[in-house]
């Protein structure tokens, strides 16, 4: 071995190397460089240390996730193609040839470590490490490579720190040039990490071989690299899992990294928990605002939108003063800063051209804190700005559908109920049809949604309590109980009072209260409103509330007032209304309009709308309170595309007359 206790100096001798076989000892002198680091006023040796003592987290090996059950300090290594060829260069140095590899790959790939782990068959040979690095590395290795002795593996990690250093750089790669060709010092293995843009500034043809700046360098790297790719192969992801049955830390990452970048997602994921436990109050809501929404069911792109208003409700009264006004985007700047394996707590999500979904900027939550957050949030709730904040921004109908249901098993069924609602419109959205709110069985007038736990005591009083005010006549203590028991889950204890008090007179009070609880969640009773007033001769307010329904989807009321209309002879305003129907979707409307447009013998534009409402008509909806128009139609000899129709006695018709198509 070399000298004992790590140094290969012998008395001092700077320029003297100790080896041996532990038997027999040679000495082996060398002249002294003249540019060696002199520190407190004498030369400084180098130190070496045998393999088998060194620490791989010193050698500046990335920290990879801690878990309680794996007591080493690294995951269990899966080797990959790199691996194979770098074994060989070190067995040709195990055989005594002096070599030199340096692995390019980009941050986190898993290069240092790689290293490590090819090194370890030497241990046992007798071979020792120097790790050139104090005061700087550019002067430890200047100062030390002339000492260095056979049998030593000089660890140059982050090698453009050594040879594209400004001062030293070409006199490092010269020394180590002579070094590897030095017959008298062999073997000597020289192991190295470069970025690609460091080994593209090393190494790339900008002038002459002489004139090059970094020409020494460039000599030196010629045919010694290896590329390091930067996700995993599926042959390597088969091999990572079989390693995972017995490592927590690889099982993780199989589950939470991307792309096959393991390496990436093991060695970056304590740097974001330390960044993560410096965030500050704005960051650290704009991330428990992502977290919460991954881990109720969100996509893994979130709008920017959703993010801004959801994160307040996570701060304290105080913090959320104390924020200046650009906080947001201070959050966003600190969360979307790259750590270690090129990755951020939350980073903006690119699209590719074609691919948006009008959702506008979003924001990606990286994989390991999505984990963490799943972990260490799943018992808390989010605050009412994040459940306001889905019902405003988020588009994505399994978005919405998840949150609903999450919503409601956490007893916000307000808000259940509410994106339960957005969720069906996205649905019909999606088939470019407006969604038809009702049910054939009862001949489409809206149904509430009878989710609600009948133990849930508390709400259940205050609806009980409401209504005994109302039999007291104590309208106000009424409507303040009913607000109350819709805000959990009784919104129709409110629209119940509100019909109460347009009975009895007090259309403006009923008015407000009719369009609280639709807000709450139970919108039937702005029609239920439009329908009495309409009762009463006041067209217009019903008109009013009919829309304010159809707003919420209920377009049956404006069809309901518009059959009133025709029965009493109003056909001008029915016509109208039908109009209203249909820009909302109402699946009778057009069919309504078709009808009209015959009676006033507008028979090719009867056609036209009739193939319009067929062609935009809701299969589930076989009630239509309207007589099909082929029988009105066929007499006159219209097609349904307006063109003659064939005699009928001589054209073999073979549809039911008694049913409607």
């Amino acid at each position: 071995m070399q000298a004992g206790g790590g140094s290969v100096a012998a008395g001092g001798d700077i320029g003297t190397a100790i080896t041996g076989n532990g038997n027999t000892v040679t000495n082996h002198h060398y002249a002294v460089s003249p540019v060696l680091f002199e520190k407190d006023g004498g030369p400084q040796a180098v130190t070496t240390k045998p393999i088998s003592l060194c620490r791989p987290l010193d050698l500046e090996i990335h920290h990879a996730i801690h878990e309680a059950d794996t007591p080493s300090e690294l995951p269990t290594y899966v080797g990959r193609a790199h691996d194979e060829q770098l074994r060989k260069v070190v067995s040709a140095a195990a055989s005594g040839q002096s070599q030199m590899c340096v692995l390019v790959g980009a941050s986190s790939t898993g290069k240092t470590r790689a290293c490590w782990e090819a090194i370890q068959v030497l241990a046992d040979d007798g071979w020792e490490l120097w790790h050139p690095f104090d005061p700087t590395r550019g002067e430890a290795a200047l100062a030390g490579l002339v000492t260095v002795g056979p049998k030593t593996v000089v660890w140059l990690n982050e090698t453009q720190l050594y040879l594209a250093e400004e001062h030293a750089g070409e006199r490092i790669a010269a020394a180590l040039r002579s070094l590897l060709t030095d017959a008298g010092r062999a073997p000597i293995l020289v192991l190295g990490t470069l970025w690609p843009e460091h080994w593209d500034r090393l190494t790339s043809p900008t002038g002459p071989r002489l004139d090059h700046p970094h020409a020494q360098a460039r000599q030196l790297l010629a045919g010694r690299h290896l590329h390091v790719p930067e996700a995993f192969t599926a042959q390597d992801i088969v091999a990572a899992g079989k390693a995972a049955v017995t490592d927590q830390r690889l099982a993780l990452a199989l589950q939470g990294a991307v792309d096959g970048r393991i390496t990436q997602f093991l060695a970056g994921a304590p740097a974001l928990m330390e960044r993560y436990a410096h965030t500050q109050p704005g960051a650290r809501a704009v991330l428990h605002a992502a977290m919460d929404a991954r881990r109720l069911g969100c996509g893994t792109t979130l709008p920017i939108g959703f993010l801004e208003d959801a994160a307040p409700g996570y701060l304290s009264t105080s913090a959320l003063d104390a924020l200046d006004d650009s906080w947001f985007e201070e959050a966003l700047v600190y969360a979307g800063h790259r750590v270690t394996g090129d990755e951020a707590l939350l980073r903006r999500v690119r699209r590719r051209p074609g691919s948006d979904d009008g959702t506008g900027t979003c924001y990606r939550l990286t994989d390991y804190m999505e984990q963490y957050g799943r972990h260490e949030r799943r018992h808390l709730c989010p605050p009412q700005s994040f459940w306001d904040a889905a019902l405003r921004h988020l588009s994505q109908r399994a978005d919405v559908s998840a949150l609903a249901s999450a919503a409601t098993d956490r007893w916000r069924l307000r808000y259940g109920r509410l994106l339960s609602e957005k969720a069906v419109q996205l649905a019909w959205h999606e088939l470019r049809v407006e969604i038809p709110r009702h049910e054939p069985s009862d001949g489409g007038r809206y149904v509430t949604d009878d989710a609600e736990p009948d133990d849930h005591l508390t709400c259940r009083a205050l609806a009980d309590m409401a209504f005994m005010a109302v039999g007291e006549s104590d309208y106000e203590l009424a409507a303040d109980l009913a607000v109350q028991a819709a805000q959990c889950c009784q919104p129709d204890t409110l629209a119940e009072v509100a019909l109460v008090l347009e009975e009895r007179g007090m259309p403006v009070e009923a008015s407000d209260l009719a369009h609280e609880a639709a807000s709450f969640g139970s919108p039937e009773c702005l029609g239920s409103l439009a329908m009495m007033r309409q009762g009463r001769g006041l067209f217009e307010q019903a008109e009013h509330y009919a829309h304010e329904a159809a707003r919420y989807g209920l377009t049956d009321f404006l069809a309901d007032l518009a059959l009133d209309h025709e029965g009493a002879g109003r056909k001008d305003m029915a016509e109208a209304l039908w109009e209203d129907a249909a820009r909302h979707g109402h699946p009778e409307a057009l069919a309504s309009i078709a009808r009209f447009q015959h009676e006033n013998g507008d028979l090719p534009g009867a056609a036209r709308t009739a193939i319009e409402a067929a062609d935009r008509g809701d299969p589930s909806y076989p009630n239509h309170r309207i007589k099909p128009l082929w029988k009105t139609l066929w007499p006159h000899g219209i097609e349904p595309d307006g063109s003659p129709s064939p005699d009928p006695s001589t054209t073999e018709y073979t549809h039911d007359p008694n049913t409607w198509w």
